[in-house]
């Protein structure tokens, strides 16, 4: 990659780190351009070059979140042992928050984008597609039948137990020095 290039996408990334960070404060509408370009002392022209609408960086972060999930999917094999799955796909969540903490941003972004009814609708579609719930409804349904996971609507407690990796992500983004949670206390909320 030649250096213009390379220097291209460092920007590109501070862009997206600092658009991030601004987006969970403030969230989608309570933030602007020029606060973006404001960060790093760049025009906000400057900032159309890299990206080129809020929303554009908003979606690109969006994707980024979707791309991250897409690696929670269940084979055959995992069905066979749901609690040990869960606890897998969990301590993979919570590592990557503190290997790469934009991940647990990311969390709390999509957490945001899915709640939120005035967002663009481009933007509310992209987070629906991202439902790693529903992979943990089909874990749920397959422990609930061996008998590993508790009784009760399975998308009831998929939804309960998504909820808490979201408040995890929201305490560590928000209070770091808390330490993270082993996951399997998260996957006892499931356990029978």
């Amino acid at each position: 990659m030649n250096k213009r290039r390379e220097q291209k996408e460092v920007r590109r990334e501070q862009i997206l780190n600092a658009g991030l960070d601004l987006f969970i404060r403030n969230g989608y509408h309570g933030t602007t351009t020029k606060e973006i370009a404001d960060i790093f002392g760049i025009s906000q022209g400057l900032l159309f070059h890299y990206f080129g609408s809020k929303e554009e960086v908003y979606l690109e972060l969006l994707e980024r979140a979707k791309a991250s999930m897409s690696d929670i999917h269940i084979s055959e094999e995992e069905l066979e042992h749901p609690l040990e799955h869960l606890n897998t796909m969990v301590r993979m969540i919570l590592d990557s928050f503190k290997t790469y903490p934009l991940s647990a941003k990311l969390f709390m972004l999509v957490a945001q984008a899915q709640i939120a009814s005035n967002l663009p609708d481009t933007i509310q579609q992209v987070s629906k597609d991202i439902a790693a719930s529903k992979e943990f409804e089909s874990l749920v349904n397959v422990g609930q039948a061996k008998g590993v996971i508790r009784e009760g609507d399975p998308k009831a407690l998929a939804g309960c137990f998504y909820s808490a990796i979201q408040g995890v992500a929201q305490t560590y983004v928000c209070f770091p020095d808390i330490p993270l949670p082993q996951s399997s206390w998260l996957v006892d909320i499931l356990k029978k």
